[in-house]
């Protein structure tokens, strides 16, 4: 069976509030998220408060005017030789067609002000719009994702580090371009891999383009809707838990003649990642050793890191 004939469970969080946990429609919501993540590592979302008229000012207000600046604009996204990955990428071997730019706690004003002065030195409409719009879609998927970061929590029955965990972690906001090959055949522009961080959360704009991998190996194309999200679990979860849940597999592939874009924020542990004491037990020894996500990030790019497949396993892998 091909892929495109498969789809990732969609869990509907319209009656959910993110910021009112307990109830009903938040314990329905919970269960089939860990049924998810547990045996998928991702799903569908459907998120009505992500509005398309927000979508629409997101990506065709403020993304693509920002993939239009120069070059030399946009290398100014940068964060300092020991974080590469944090900001602009372009031009990347192994990687053709592929552009992206990042704000560092991309969820805050002052970062994004900070990011569109970068952008921007002269200010004017752009500029303001651009920040307005952002911020505003980076808080309401930020909202979701601190409501399913909570729900992952209670599932596994370790809500009490919920609070503590949230207070150590930072988010990236990265906007991506992916080149239309202006061919009927799919091209690949951002290869098989499984993410670094905790949690992952993808809006994507009309193009289609993510493709998830099941365990069984086959590709599952998610179509683009204008009130879901895509979440997935991230190599550093994965490892806190215990290895229950299951980190996917994805990639980036385009055909025709229109340019991806697609927005995504990412949750990233700055406290030292170790496997949750309740979540070993003689049935499940602990899988990993305590590491830096810093570190697990560029042992990810490194050419030794570049052997393995499942990088989490060979770096810290009990």
């Amino acid at each position: 069976m091909g892929g495109e004939a498969k789809k990732l469970p969609r869990i509907d969080f319209s009656e959910v509030d993110p910021s009112a946990p307990g109830g009903q429609a938040w314990g329905t919501a919970r269960g089939e998220v860990m049924d998810a993540l547990a045996t998928f590592g991702c799903f569908e979302a459907h998120y009505p408060a992500l509005a398309p008229r927000l979508r629409a000012e997101l990506f065709e207000g403020a993304v693509r005017p920002l993939f239009a600046l120069s070059a030399d604009a946009k290398r100014r996204n940068c964060y300092g030789a020991d974080r590469p990955f944090h900001g602009y990428l372009g031009d990347v071997p192994g990687f053709p067609g592929y552009e992206s730019l990042a704000i560092v706690d991309g969820t805050k004003d002052e970062s994004v002000r900070g990011f569109a002065r970068l952008m921007w030195p002269d200010g004017g409409d752009n500029s303001d719009s651009f920040c307005g719009t952002v911020v505003e879609a980076a808080q309401r998927i930020f909202q979701l994702e601190e409501a399913v970061r909570r729900m992952v929590m209670e599932g596994l029955g370790v809500a009490k580090h919920h609070d503590a965990l949230s207070a150590s972690m930072w988010h990236l906001f990265r906007m991506s371009e992916y080149k239309a090959p202006n061919a009927a055949e799919k091209v690949v522009r951002y290869g098989a891999h499984q993410d670094t961080n905790w949690l992952s959360v993808v809006c994507q704009h009309e193009v289609a383009g993510l493709e998830m991998q099941s365990r069984g190996g086959e590709w599952i194309v998610v179509q683009p809707s204008p009130t879901s999200l895509v979440f997935m679990v991230g190599n550093e979860l994965r490892a806190w838990t215990n290895d229950r849940l299951y980190a996917p597999f994805h990639r980036i592939t385009v055909a025709g003649d229109v340019p991806r874009y697609s927005a995504m924020l990412f949750s990233v542990p700055s406290f030292q990642v170790q496997v949750a004491d309740e979540l070993v037990d003689d049935e499940h020894p602990p899988r990993f050793k305590p590491h830096d996500n810093n570190d697990f990030v560029c042992f990810c790019v490194s050419e030794e890191g570049a052997l393995h497949q499942d990088k989490l396993k060979a770096f810290c892998g009990v």
